[in-house]
């Protein structure tokens, strides 16, 4: 797995990762019954946000214990996500859970001098055939040096990844670092078994359905807004997110350039993703047409808006440019608007 590094987003330029495409469905609305009293028709109970069911018995306990063992304690809480150490820009938000939408796990611990990431995920084959058809994967790997360790363990039906970032490791330290991981995914492979995925709206929803570059010169009083959804750079990570979830990153910038100049608006998403956005902190907020929504600010000053529809999470975040980020509420309500009323017709 190549190193990942940050991506810092604003006036700069980002190199981010590409998406793909599909229509949803739309569902009927049920006729209701013209004498139906109170007391006949009870207020259904809304069903529980629950985590994808992981779809083999390997947890992040098991991973951490792992990693106890092979590096030591970790200097923050192990958590069931993506790191957002040294990674790629889009990941932080819903980016974070892909793995679990897709099956499986990712664990991850530690800040910028020690850290560490496991990742699991089933249906290995397919997975390792779509990302070295896009230049993303290139076979078994297990290598340390200079303080960071890279590896990839496919077993039978899953793909384990990992990267260990520890002072002092090095390349006596490969085999045995390689030795436990291949009895994580050993463990994994003789477990697993088939799950369902949940529904969403947004599978395969490419971004101009959404959002267009025109409503964002509208929203945000600028009139060169241009979308990138083709960036290279692929990986597991961005076959997950891409392919198997099917969702998509709409980076909309200047179309002066595509390494200089602002940055507009960033969405990344999470389909059937209602139950991680759930636990996201952030301060409530009220974006006309969505179930929820949640403000927070990014590292670098950027105003992040999370929103929640159905079972789907969608993260809007726009860019400080100097003089603060702008509002993303109202591109926030462009996008739950096209996603529950529908874009309206080219004139």
């Amino acid at each position: 797995m190549p190193l990942r590094s940050l991506l810092v987003l604003g006036t700069a330029a980002v190199i981010l990762l590409a998406g793909c495409s599909a229509e949803p469905t739309p569902t009927p609305e049920p006729t209701a019954r013209p004498t139906a009293s109170a007391s006949e028709t009870p207020t259904p109970t809304p069903e529980p946000l629950t985590a994808p069911e992981t779809a083999f018995d390997v947890t992040c306990d098991d991973a951490a214990a792992a990693m106890a063992d092979l590096v030591g304690e970790p200097s923050t809480p192990v958590e069931p996500v993506l790191s957002v150490v040294s990674t790629m820009s889009w990941i932080p938000g819903p980016g974070q859970h892909m793995f679990q939408r897709a099956g499986g796990i990712a664990c991850s611990a530690g800040d910028e001098s020690r850290s560490w990431e496991v990742t699991i995920v089933p249906d290995a084959s397919t997975v390792i055939a779509g990302a070295t058809e896009r230049q993303g994967y290139w076979g078994e790997q297990a290598e340390c040096g200079d303080g960071r360790c890279t590896f990839e363990v496919p077993d039978g039906d899953v793909l384990l990844s990992a990267t260990v970032s520890e002072p002092g490791i090095g390349p006596a330290d490969t085999a045995r670092i390689a030795e436990s991981l291949r009895g994580l995914a050993a463990a994994a492979a003789s477990t697993v078994h088939d799950v369902e995925r949940a529904d969403s709206d947004i599978v395969g929803l490419p971004c101009d359905r959404l959002i267009t570059a025109q409503q964002v010169d509208e929203l945000l009083g600028v009139s060169d807004a241009s979308l990138y959804t083709d960036f290279g750079g692929w990986g597991i990570p961005a076959e997950i997110y891409h392919v198997v979830n099917g969702s998509d990153i709409c980076f909309f910038r200047t179309s002066a350039s595509e390494y200089e100049g602002p940055s507009y608006l960033l969405m990344t998403t999470l389909p059937g993703g209602a139950w991680a956005f759930d636990g996201q902190s952030g301060t409530p907020a009220t974006v006309e047409g969505a179930d929820a929504a949640k403000t927070s600010a990014g590292e670098h000053g950027e105003s992040i808006l999370d929103v929640r529809v159905g079972p789907d999470w969608i993260r809007v975040m726009t860019f400080d440019d100097g003089s603060g980020a702008p509002d993303p509420a109202p591109l926030a309500e462009q996008v739950v608007r096209s996603l529950t009323v529908g874009q309206p017709a080219p004139q």
